[in-house]
Protein backbone atom coordinates (compact mmCIF):
# COMPACT_ATOMS: atom_id res chain seq x y z
CA UNK A 1 0.00 0.00 0.00
CA UNK A 2 1.44 3.47 -0.83
CA UNK A 3 0.35 6.09 1.05
CA UNK A 4 1.55 9.52 -1.07
CA UNK A 5 2.31 12.69 0.74
CA UNK A 6 -0.64 15.38 1.45
CA UNK A 7 -2.56 16.06 -1.72
CA UNK A 8 -1.45 13.19 -3.46
CA UNK A 9 -4.11 11.32 -5.95
CA UNK A 10 -2.18 8.42 -7.31
CA UNK A 11 -2.07 4.59 -6.34
CA UNK A 12 -4.30 1.27 -6.68
CA UNK A 13 -5.36 -1.05 -3.83
CA UNK A 14 -8.28 -3.91 -4.03
CA UNK A 15 -11.23 -5.56 -2.38
CA UNK A 16 -13.69 -2.92 -0.92
CA UNK A 17 -12.57 -5.34 1.52
CA UNK A 18 -9.33 -3.98 3.13
CA UNK A 19 -9.55 -0.59 4.13
CA UNK A 20 -7.62 1.76 6.20
CA UNK A 21 -9.64 1.31 8.72
CA UNK A 22 -8.40 -1.89 9.40
CA UNK A 23 -6.10 -3.76 12.77
CA UNK A 24 -2.69 -4.72 12.36
CA UNK A 25 -1.79 -7.56 13.66
CA UNK A 26 0.24 -10.53 11.38
CA UNK A 27 -1.53 -13.67 11.78
CA UNK A 28 -0.11 -17.06 11.23
CA UNK A 29 -1.93 -18.61 8.05
CA UNK A 30 -1.28 -22.47 8.67
CA UNK A 31 -3.62 -24.70 9.95
CA UNK A 32 -4.75 -24.50 13.31
CA UNK A 33 -2.73 -26.76 15.78
CA UNK A 34 -5.06 -29.47 16.83
CA UNK A 35 -6.79 -29.60 13.37
CA UNK A 36 -7.59 -33.42 12.35
CA UNK A 37 -5.19 -35.05 10.10
CA UNK A 38 -8.13 -35.01 6.82
CA UNK A 39 -8.02 -32.82 4.25
CA UNK A 40 -11.28 -30.33 4.46
CA UNK A 41 -11.05 -30.00 0.88
CA UNK A 42 -10.84 -33.74 -0.31
CA UNK A 43 -14.04 -34.75 1.94
CA UNK A 44 -16.08 -31.68 0.25
CA UNK A 45 -14.85 -32.68 -3.64
CA UNK A 46 -16.47 -36.18 -2.74
CA UNK A 47 -19.61 -35.24 -1.61
CA UNK A 48 -19.97 -32.22 -4.60
CA UNK A 49 -19.08 -35.27 -7.22
CA UNK A 50 -21.79 -37.72 -5.40
CA UNK A 51 -24.21 -34.48 -6.31
CA UNK A 52 -22.89 -33.07 -9.27
CA UNK A 53 -21.42 -35.96 -11.58
CA UNK A 54 -20.46 -33.53 -14.31
CA UNK A 55 -18.03 -31.95 -12.75
CA UNK A 56 -16.25 -35.01 -11.67
CA UNK A 57 -13.46 -34.46 -13.86
CA UNK A 58 -13.09 -30.94 -13.24
CA UNK A 59 -12.84 -31.57 -9.42
CA UNK A 60 -10.79 -34.44 -10.05
CA UNK A 61 -7.59 -33.06 -10.76
CA UNK A 62 -7.58 -29.72 -8.28
CA UNK A 63 -3.89 -28.21 -9.36
CA UNK A 64 -4.55 -25.84 -6.39
CA UNK A 65 -4.58 -28.91 -4.33
CA UNK A 66 -1.08 -28.60 -2.13
CA UNK A 67 -0.68 -24.96 -2.77
CA UNK A 68 0.00 -22.74 0.37
CA UNK A 69 -3.21 -21.59 1.21
CA UNK A 70 -5.23 -24.52 0.40
CA UNK A 71 -6.27 -25.43 3.76
CA UNK A 72 -7.07 -22.19 5.01
CA UNK A 73 -9.62 -21.88 2.56
CA UNK A 74 -13.58 -23.37 3.11
CA UNK A 75 -15.13 -25.61 0.59
CA UNK A 76 -19.00 -26.44 0.08
CA UNK A 77 -19.90 -22.88 1.36
CA UNK A 78 -20.98 -21.66 -1.55
CA UNK A 79 -22.55 -22.74 -5.52
CA UNK A 80 -19.37 -24.76 -6.84
CA UNK A 81 -19.47 -22.75 -10.11
CA UNK A 82 -18.94 -19.40 -8.76
CA UNK A 83 -16.27 -19.56 -6.64
CA UNK A 84 -13.15 -17.71 -7.78
CA UNK A 85 -10.68 -14.32 -7.51
CA UNK A 86 -11.88 -10.50 -7.58
CA UNK A 87 -9.61 -7.63 -7.04
CA UNK A 88 -10.69 -4.26 -5.96
CA UNK A 89 -9.15 -0.56 -5.93
CA UNK A 90 -8.98 1.58 -3.23
CA UNK A 91 -8.71 5.86 -1.96
CA UNK A 92 -8.84 6.82 1.93
CA UNK A 93 -8.30 9.40 3.91
CA UNK A 94 -6.46 9.49 6.99
CA UNK A 95 -8.26 12.66 8.76
CA UNK A 96 -6.08 12.97 11.59
CA UNK A 97 -2.80 13.72 9.12
CA UNK A 98 -4.91 15.18 5.95
CA UNK A 99 -3.35 11.91 4.16
CA UNK A 100 -4.81 10.77 0.66
CA UNK A 101 -3.87 6.80 0.77
CA UNK A 102 -4.20 4.02 -2.20
CA UNK A 103 -2.69 0.52 -2.58
CA UNK A 104 -1.97 -1.67 -4.97
CA UNK A 105 -4.36 -4.65 -5.78
CA UNK A 106 -5.99 -6.49 -3.16
CA UNK A 107 -7.07 -9.85 -3.87
CA UNK A 108 -9.73 -12.13 -2.24
CA UNK A 109 -11.08 -15.91 -3.17
CA UNK A 110 -14.86 -15.38 -3.06
CA UNK A 111 -17.36 -17.68 -2.78
CA UNK A 112 -20.51 -16.35 -4.65
CA UNK A 113 -24.36 -17.29 -2.83
CA UNK A 114 -23.69 -18.90 0.41
CA UNK A 115 -25.07 -22.28 1.26
CA UNK A 116 -28.84 -20.88 2.33
CA UNK A 117 -31.22 -23.50 2.36
CA UNK A 118 -33.18 -25.11 4.44
CA UNK A 119 -32.72 -21.83 6.73
CA UNK A 120 -31.73 -24.39 9.97
CA UNK A 121 -28.62 -26.22 8.42
CA UNK A 122 -28.02 -24.83 5.30
CA UNK A 123 -26.34 -27.51 2.55
CA UNK A 124 -27.27 -25.55 -1.03
CA UNK A 125 -28.41 -22.53 -2.29
CA UNK A 126 -31.41 -21.21 -3.56
CA UNK A 127 -30.50 -17.44 -6.06
CA UNK A 128 -32.24 -14.49 -4.60
CA UNK A 129 -35.94 -14.50 -5.71
CA UNK A 130 -39.17 -12.95 -3.45
CA UNK A 131 -40.88 -15.54 -5.62
CA UNK A 132 -38.81 -18.14 -3.57
CA UNK A 133 -40.30 -17.64 -0.28
CA UNK A 134 -36.86 -18.68 2.11
CA UNK A 135 -34.83 -15.55 -0.75
CA UNK A 136 -37.70 -12.79 0.40
CA UNK A 137 -37.61 -10.84 3.86
CA UNK A 138 -38.73 -6.95 4.58
CA UNK A 139 -36.09 -4.37 3.23
CA UNK A 140 -34.54 -4.02 6.99
CA UNK A 141 -33.67 -0.25 5.52
CA UNK A 142 -36.97 1.62 3.75
CA UNK A 143 -40.55 1.08 4.27
CA UNK A 144 -43.73 2.78 3.48
CA UNK A 145 -45.59 4.84 5.89
CA UNK A 146 -48.48 2.41 4.98
CA UNK A 147 -46.37 -0.84 6.06
CA UNK A 148 -48.04 -3.07 8.88
CA UNK A 149 -47.15 -6.22 10.29
CA UNK A 150 -48.90 -7.94 6.97
CA UNK A 151 -46.29 -8.80 5.33
CA UNK A 152 -48.46 -8.38 1.85
CA UNK A 153 -48.01 -4.62 3.02
CA UNK A 154 -44.11 -4.27 3.35
CA UNK A 155 -41.46 -3.81 0.74
CA UNK A 156 -39.69 -7.27 0.34
CA UNK A 157 -35.98 -7.76 -0.79
CA UNK A 158 -34.31 -10.78 -1.97
CA UNK A 159 -31.72 -11.27 0.53
CA UNK A 160 -28.44 -12.85 -0.43
CA UNK A 161 -24.25 -12.96 0.89
CA UNK A 162 -21.06 -13.79 -0.66
CA UNK A 163 -17.70 -14.53 2.25
CA UNK A 164 -14.60 -13.03 0.78
CA UNK A 165 -11.41 -13.98 2.00
CA UNK A 166 -8.56 -11.78 1.45
CA UNK A 167 -5.74 -13.59 -0.19
CA UNK A 168 -1.92 -12.62 -0.45
CA UNK A 169 0.02 -14.01 -3.70
CA UNK A 170 3.41 -15.48 -3.07
CA UNK A 171 5.41 -15.53 -6.11
CA UNK A 172 5.66 -19.38 -7.56
CA UNK A 173 1.96 -20.14 -6.45
CA UNK A 174 -0.21 -20.20 -3.52
CA UNK A 175 -1.66 -17.18 -1.49
CA UNK A 176 -1.27 -16.16 2.77
CA UNK A 177 -5.08 -16.32 2.86
CA UNK A 178 -6.23 -13.29 5.68
CA UNK A 179 -3.57 -10.63 4.52
CA UNK A 180 -5.54 -8.19 2.70
CA UNK A 181 -1.76 -6.19 1.75
CA UNK A 182 1.63 -5.33 3.31
CA UNK A 183 3.35 -2.44 1.84
CA UNK A 184 5.49 0.90 2.71
CA UNK A 185 3.61 3.63 3.90
CA UNK A 186 4.55 7.37 3.87
CA UNK A 187 3.53 8.96 7.27
CA UNK A 188 3.09 12.47 9.33
CA UNK A 189 4.62 12.59 12.76
CA UNK A 190 3.44 15.28 15.38
CA UNK A 191 2.15 17.36 12.00
CA UNK A 192 5.27 17.88 10.24
CA UNK A 193 7.98 15.54 10.59
CA UNK A 194 7.83 12.71 7.56
CA UNK A 195 7.83 9.03 8.57
CA UNK A 196 8.14 5.85 6.99
CA UNK A 197 6.62 2.34 8.20
CA UNK A 198 5.52 -0.73 7.02
CA UNK A 199 1.46 -1.64 6.70
CA UNK A 200 -0.16 -5.32 6.93
CA UNK A 201 -4.00 -5.29 6.96
CA UNK A 202 -5.52 -9.05 7.42
CA UNK A 203 -8.69 -10.03 9.15
CA UNK A 204 -8.83 -12.01 12.34
CA UNK A 205 -8.80 -15.59 13.33
CA UNK A 206 -11.40 -17.26 15.96
CA UNK A 207 -10.89 -20.83 16.95
CA UNK A 208 -7.85 -21.06 13.77
CA UNK A 209 -10.28 -20.37 11.28
CA UNK A 210 -9.88 -16.95 9.40
CA UNK A 211 -13.08 -14.98 9.67
CA UNK A 212 -13.94 -13.75 5.81
CA UNK A 213 -15.30 -10.37 4.60
CA UNK A 214 -18.98 -10.73 3.69
CA UNK A 215 -21.09 -8.95 1.25
CA UNK A 216 -24.48 -8.62 1.94
CA UNK A 217 -27.08 -7.44 -0.98
CA UNK A 218 -30.78 -7.22 -0.71
CA UNK A 219 -32.49 -6.15 -3.71
CA UNK A 220 -35.89 -4.90 -4.20
CA UNK A 221 -38.24 -7.56 -5.61
CA UNK A 222 -42.10 -6.55 -4.30
CA UNK A 223 -43.69 -3.09 -3.56
CA UNK A 224 -45.91 -3.97 -0.72
CA UNK A 225 -48.59 -1.02 0.24
CA UNK A 226 -47.09 2.11 -1.85
CA UNK A 227 -44.92 2.09 -4.88
CA UNK A 228 -41.14 2.60 -3.95
CA UNK A 229 -40.57 6.26 -4.66
CA UNK A 230 -37.53 7.10 -7.46
CA UNK A 231 -35.22 8.95 -4.69
CA UNK A 232 -35.32 5.68 -2.34
CA UNK A 233 -32.45 3.39 -3.59
CA UNK A 234 -33.99 -0.24 -5.64
CA UNK A 235 -31.46 -2.51 -3.55
CA UNK A 236 -28.70 -1.79 -0.67
CA UNK A 237 -25.55 -3.52 -0.66
CA UNK A 238 -22.39 -3.67 1.86
CA UNK A 239 -19.24 -5.67 2.42
CA UNK A 240 -18.32 -5.68 5.87
CA UNK A 241 -16.13 -7.67 8.14
CA UNK A 242 -13.17 -6.62 10.94
CA UNK A 243 -10.07 -5.54 9.78
CA UNK A 244 -6.34 -5.66 12.15
CA UNK A 245 -3.86 -3.17 11.47
CA UNK A 246 -0.18 -3.55 12.44
CA UNK A 247 2.80 -1.53 11.93
CA UNK A 248 6.80 -2.27 11.69
CA UNK A 249 10.21 -0.62 10.27
CA UNK A 250 9.60 2.67 11.39
CA UNK A 251 11.59 5.41 10.25
CA UNK A 252 10.73 8.83 11.39
CA UNK A 253 12.54 11.62 9.73
CA UNK A 254 15.27 8.86 8.45
CA UNK A 255 16.22 7.57 12.18
CA UNK A 256 14.92 3.99 12.55
CA UNK A 257 12.29 3.40 15.59
CA UNK A 258 12.25 -0.04 16.63
CA UNK A 259 8.03 -0.76 17.43
CA UNK A 260 8.75 -4.56 17.85
CA UNK A 261 6.67 -7.30 16.52
CA UNK A 262 3.56 -6.61 18.02
CA UNK A 263 2.65 -2.90 17.46
CA UNK A 264 -1.14 -3.15 16.28
CA UNK A 265 -4.55 -1.64 17.00
CA UNK A 266 -6.49 -1.94 20.59
CA UNK A 267 -8.91 -3.97 18.68
CA UNK A 268 -10.04 -4.70 15.30
CA UNK A 269 -11.52 -2.17 12.76
CA UNK A 270 -14.89 -2.40 12.07
CA UNK A 271 -15.53 -2.31 8.21
CA UNK A 272 -18.43 -1.35 6.57
CA UNK A 273 -18.76 -0.72 2.57
CA UNK A 274 -21.81 0.38 1.20
CA UNK A 275 -22.52 0.04 -2.34
CA UNK A 276 -22.21 3.88 -4.36
CA UNK A 277 -25.13 3.17 -6.37
CA UNK A 278 -25.15 7.24 -7.25
CA UNK A 279 -21.95 6.02 -8.98
CA UNK A 280 -23.10 2.95 -10.53
CA UNK A 281 -24.57 -0.34 -10.06
CA UNK A 282 -22.84 -3.04 -7.30
CA UNK A 283 -23.87 -6.24 -6.93
CA UNK A 284 -21.02 -8.85 -5.64
CA UNK A 285 -20.71 -10.86 -8.92
CA UNK A 286 -20.38 -7.67 -10.98
CA UNK A 287 -18.37 -5.87 -8.18
CA UNK A 288 -18.92 -1.89 -8.60
CA UNK A 289 -18.77 1.23 -6.03
CA UNK A 290 -18.53 1.13 -2.60
CA UNK A 291 -17.94 3.44 0.36
CA UNK A 292 -17.53 4.43 3.52
CA UNK A 293 -18.47 8.15 4.61
CA UNK A 294 -21.07 9.98 6.18
CA UNK A 295 -24.87 10.14 4.45
CA UNK A 296 -24.02 7.50 1.94
CA UNK A 297 -26.66 4.58 3.54
CA UNK A 298 -29.16 5.24 6.58
CA UNK A 299 -28.19 1.56 7.89
CA UNK A 300 -30.97 -0.53 9.23
CA UNK A 301 -33.98 0.53 10.70
CA UNK A 302 -34.24 -2.11 13.47
CA UNK A 303 -32.70 -5.26 14.57
CA UNK A 304 -32.49 -7.56 11.45
CA UNK A 305 -35.77 -10.04 12.18
CA UNK A 306 -35.61 -13.13 9.87
CA UNK A 307 -34.53 -16.56 10.37
CA UNK A 308 -32.83 -16.12 6.81
CA UNK A 309 -30.31 -13.98 8.39
CA UNK A 310 -28.70 -16.96 10.37
CA UNK A 311 -26.02 -15.61 12.70
CA UNK A 312 -26.69 -11.68 11.76
CA UNK A 313 -30.49 -12.12 13.26
CA UNK A 314 -31.19 -9.67 15.76
CA UNK A 315 -28.15 -7.19 14.70
CA UNK A 316 -28.91 -3.52 14.01
CA UNK A 317 -26.27 -2.16 11.14
CA UNK A 318 -25.65 1.53 11.45
CA UNK A 319 -25.57 4.27 9.35
CA UNK A 320 -22.57 4.94 6.93
CA UNK A 321 -19.59 6.97 7.90
CA UNK A 322 -15.77 6.70 7.44
CA UNK A 323 -13.72 3.93 9.26
CA UNK A 324 -12.57 4.20 13.07
CA UNK A 325 -8.63 3.31 13.35
CA UNK A 326 -8.78 2.50 17.14
CA UNK A 327 -4.88 2.95 19.75
CA UNK A 328 -2.61 1.24 18.47
CA UNK A 329 -0.68 -0.73 21.88
CA UNK A 330 2.61 -3.05 22.08
CA UNK A 331 4.41 -0.73 19.91
CA UNK A 332 8.34 -0.14 21.04
CA UNK A 333 11.06 -2.14 23.06
CA UNK A 334 13.40 -2.21 25.92
CA UNK A 335 10.22 -0.53 28.20
CA UNK A 336 9.70 2.04 25.90
CA UNK A 337 6.32 2.72 25.32
CA UNK A 338 5.57 4.47 21.63
CA UNK A 339 2.04 3.24 21.41
CA UNK A 340 0.68 7.40 21.87
CA UNK A 341 3.12 8.23 19.12
CA UNK A 342 2.15 5.73 16.53
CA UNK A 343 -1.65 6.56 18.13
CA UNK A 344 -1.04 9.95 16.89
CA UNK A 345 0.26 9.54 13.55
CA UNK A 346 -2.55 6.79 12.72
CA UNK A 347 -5.39 6.25 14.89
CA UNK A 348 -8.88 8.34 14.61
CA UNK A 349 -12.21 8.58 13.99
CA UNK A 350 -14.97 8.32 10.63
CA UNK A 351 -11.72 8.13 7.60
CA UNK A 352 -13.54 8.02 4.79
CA UNK A 353 -13.10 5.78 2.02
CA UNK A 354 -14.26 5.17 -1.53
CA UNK A 355 -13.41 1.62 -3.06
CA UNK A 356 -14.56 -0.44 -6.56
CA UNK A 357 -14.62 -4.03 -6.30
CA UNK A 358 -13.89 -5.98 -10.08
CA UNK A 359 -15.68 -8.78 -11.36
CA UNK A 360 -16.01 -12.11 -10.12
CA UNK A 361 -13.52 -14.66 -12.28
CA UNK A 362 -15.27 -18.18 -11.83
CA UNK A 363 -13.13 -21.49 -11.69
CA UNK A 364 -15.56 -23.72 -9.96
CA UNK A 365 -12.65 -23.61 -7.59
CA UNK A 366 -9.76 -20.72 -6.32
CA UNK A 367 -7.09 -20.87 -8.39
CA UNK A 368 -3.96 -20.45 -5.92
CA UNK A 369 -1.50 -22.35 -8.74
CA UNK A 370 -2.08 -18.66 -10.71
CA UNK A 371 -4.36 -15.97 -9.20
CA UNK A 372 -4.24 -14.05 -12.58
CA UNK A 373 -5.64 -17.07 -14.59
CA UNK A 374 -8.43 -15.66 -17.13
CA UNK A 375 -12.28 -17.34 -16.60
CA UNK A 376 -15.34 -16.29 -18.73
CA UNK A 377 -14.99 -18.27 -22.23
CA UNK A 378 -12.59 -18.49 -25.29
CA UNK A 379 -14.47 -15.57 -27.09
CA UNK A 380 -15.02 -13.26 -23.99
CA UNK A 381 -12.15 -14.06 -21.09
CA UNK A 382 -12.49 -12.19 -17.74
CA UNK A 383 -9.50 -11.96 -15.95
CA UNK A 384 -8.98 -10.44 -12.67
CA UNK A 385 -6.32 -7.91 -13.53
CA UNK A 386 -5.83 -5.35 -14.68
CA UNK A 387 -7.93 -3.90 -10.93
CA UNK A 388 -10.34 -1.25 -11.47
CA UNK A 389 -9.54 2.19 -11.49
CA UNK A 390 -8.71 4.14 -7.99
CA UNK A 391 -11.67 6.02 -7.46
CA UNK A 392 -11.77 9.59 -6.56
CA UNK A 393 -10.56 11.14 -3.57
CA UNK A 394 -13.11 10.11 -0.73
CA UNK A 395 -15.11 13.59 0.62
CA UNK A 396 -13.73 15.02 4.25
CA UNK A 397 -16.74 15.84 5.97
CA UNK A 398 -16.89 19.32 7.98
CA UNK A 399 -15.89 21.23 5.13
CA UNK A 400 -11.98 19.99 5.56
CA UNK A 401 -9.99 20.36 2.62
CA UNK A 402 -7.37 17.96 0.84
Amino acid sequence: MRIPRPGARAGRATVGVLLLAATFLALPTGPAQGDPEVNPQSASQNSLKAQLPGVTALIADNPAEGQPGFNDLPTSRSISITEGTVTASQHAVARRSKMSITARPVWAAMYYGEFNNPIESPTGYIGPSCFRKIACTPDPFYQPPCATEDPTTQWMTAYFRHPMYPIKPIEGGGAEVGILTEEKINLIAFGTIPATATLTLSVPRVRGKIQPLIAHLWSDQKTGCAPRPSDIPQASALVEGDIILQLSDLEVDGVPVDLGARCRTKQPAELYLWADFASGNYNANNGGPLGAYDGLHPGSRGPLNDPYYREDNGRTIPPSSGIDIPPFVNCGTSGDDLSPLVSAMASGPNNPVRATQGQIIAFNRIPLEDLSMCGGSPTRPLCPLPAPEVPEMPPLPGGEGE
